[in-house]
């Protein structure tokens, strides 16, 4: 992340190495798991399709309703795999994550590539530099997060799971411009990953994330405004906070959280955006997602069987 900030910088394009570095973070959490039995399997889809995401997401953001029609349908998509495969899940959420955040930054055809070949260069860094070291200590390099295998028949559950994280995302996409948030694609984000197939893991996830979005917001707002003029403090301090989210993943969730925020308010301010309002709307927008996953948790309830095997296991 450090080698693609300064390349921004030294460039003379700031937010374009923050938009790399952003992707190199989302890649750089799939060193921890496998794919279908492969080592880097994770990473590579990660990669691959958070820059098509990237693509897509600009483009299609254009267009307001089509944007919320395939936002929804992909988070449904998403919650519908947190079912049957956990990594296949983490691999689609960090994808359906960029797609919300590239269409809350919409353009031509010509912006879509630009962000999208910034998104692939950003994950291929990581992927190179992640590869490179696991040859040269390679008993550091196995998967830590190891989910349990799942199984699950139960059709009315997947049905009203899916149908929570597609109106979900619908409404809070709908919502944010007509509130004028800034960053608004916290909301759908903030939406999905809080929802859980039971109500009372959605209450305790989306307390978590609140918390741990409040807290980490108020650090690195705290640290950027007053090293607004020092890049090479706000590198630091971005570079310390990715590394303590990726030593938390097995951790609190709330934690995990904490230092995921703080992470991206401090590339967003390496990327020449004002720390301070951009905070204001990001906790707002959080508030906002985590409120609605609550919401219609409760009117759309279900319970799991009982043979319903382990949680996911990433910030338990």
């Amino acid at each position: 992340m450090p080698l693609l900030i300064l390349a921004g910088l030294f460039t003379g394009h700031p937010a374009q190495g923050a938009i790399a570095a952003g992707a190199a973070f989302a890649v750089g959490f799939g060193a921890a798991r496998e794919l279908g039995g492969r080592r880097w399997g994770a990473m590579i889809s990660a990669m691959l399709g958070m820059a098509v995401a990237a693509f897509t997401g600009t483009v299609l953001g254009q267009d307001s309703a089509l944007f919320i029609v395939v936002a929804a349908a992909s988070a449904a998509g998403c919650a519908a795999l947190a079912l049957y495969d956990e990594d296949a899940w983490w691999v689609v959420l960090q994808v359906v994550i960029v797609f919300f955040v590239a269409g809350y930054y919409a353009g031509d055809v010509h912006a879509g590539l630009i962000r999208g070949g910034l998104t692939l260069a950003g994950g291929a860094v990581q992927m190179l530099v992640v590869v490179g070291l696991a040859r040269l200590f390679p008993k550091a390099a196995e998967a830590t997060i190891r989910p349990a295998p799942l199984a699950n028949d139960d059709r009315a559950l997947l049905i009203a799971h899916m149908a929570r994280a597609g109106l979900c995302v619908a409404i809070s996409l709908w919502l944010v411009k007509p509130l004028g948030l800034a960053n608004g694609y916290w909301a759908p984000m903030t939406a999905l990953i809080v929802l859980k197939p039971r109500l009372s893991e959605t209450r305790a996830r989306g307390l978590a994330r609140i918390g741990g979005t409040l807290g980490g917001c108020a650090l690195a707002t705290g640290f950027a405004v007053l090293c607004r003029d020092q890049p090479g403090w706000l590198l630091a301090g971005a570079s310390t906070a990715a590394g303590a989210a990726f030593a938390l993943q097995k951790a609190h969730y709330a934690s995990l959280t904490a230092s995921i925020t703080a992470t991206i308010v401090l590339l967003t301010s390496l990327g020449q955006t004002s720390a301070l309002g951009s905070a204001e709307h990001r906790i707002a927008a959080t508030l906002l997602g985590g409120g609605l996953a609550l919401l219609v948790a409760l009117i759309v309830p279900h319970k799991l069987p009982r043979r319903r095997l382990k949680p996911d296991r990433v910030g338990s």
